[in-house]
């Protein structure tokens, strides 16, 4: 593990690139998670461990450490990503996300690499939502990209992984968090990613072509020690068993 301007990084040795943005107090013990579940995948990892988002409680107080690394600027005009408003660190961020990738695709068959974006949410029924530039149309079983959706709005993303896919991984987790916690998993219902400002739309842009993947987990699957453990084998096995 190497420390860094923004937190940590270090190199896999399978496809996989878990990802960490709001490892700095937003998204509480994701952190935690991410090294877990980096370690059960063989896979690369980079968490942000400096830098929160303007609503955090501290961000008064040090304002300097405020940035919210999911939330990038997309310039339609020049085709890209600039930095130029972004805190320097978060550019070197994903500066090194896209190295990471770039060495993780030799692991992988189809010249991919799958990167793995762990965040958290507050919810009563929803355990794991996941999150692949698509959402459900008036509460059927079609998802959509941003390009299809009626209710787009300006969002533009791309899908970051295949929807047959995405729907596998979804019936396991459901499958699994039904059983042991009466919670569901969701394909796009909390946080679709499907804006070009999301951290997944990153590796379909600016010449990039990888797969990637938004969990956003329920507190109780991350509050204590027995429940990060169910979770990160859960994660593990799906995404073993639908990916590789």
């Amino acid at each position: 593990m190497a420390a860094t301007k923004y937190g940590e990084k270090s190199a896999g040795k399978s496809e996989f690139v878990v990802v960490a943005s709001h490892a700095a107090g937003d998204d509480m013990k994701t952190a935690i998670v991410a090294r877990k579940l980096a370690e059960k995948l063989k896979a690369s990892l980079i968490i942000n461990k400096k830098y929160f988002k303007p609503s955090n409680s501290r961000a008064d107080k040090i304002p300097e450490r405020v940035e919210d690394f999911n939330d990038l600027t997309w310039s339609t005009k020049r085709g890209k990503y600039v930095w130029r408003r972004k805190q320097p660190d978060m550019k070197l961020f994903y500066n090194d996300l896209d190295t990471l990738c770039e060495k993780a695709r030799k692991y992988s068959p189809k010249n991919k690499a799958t990167a793995i974006h762990i965040h958290g949410i507050y919810s009563k029924d929803v355990g794991i939502d996941i999150g692949v530039g698509v959402k459900k149309f008036n509460h059927g079983n079609k998802v959509f990209g941003s390009i299809f959706h009626k209710e787009s709005g300006g969002n533009t993303g791309a899908i970051t992984l295949k929807i047959s896919l995405a729907k596998k991984i979804k019936k396991e987790l459901n499958k699994n968090l039904k059983k042991d916690h009466d919670l569901t998993a969701t394909l796009g219902e909390s946080y679709s990613g499907w804006s070009r400002q999301s951290a997944i739309q990153f590796h379909k842009h600016s010449g990039r072509d990888d797969y990637a993947i938004q969990f956003e987990i329920n507190h109780t699957l991350r509050s204590n020690k027995e429940s990060r453990n169910y979770t990160v084998n859960l994660l593990a096995e799906t995404l073993t068993k639908i990916l590789t």
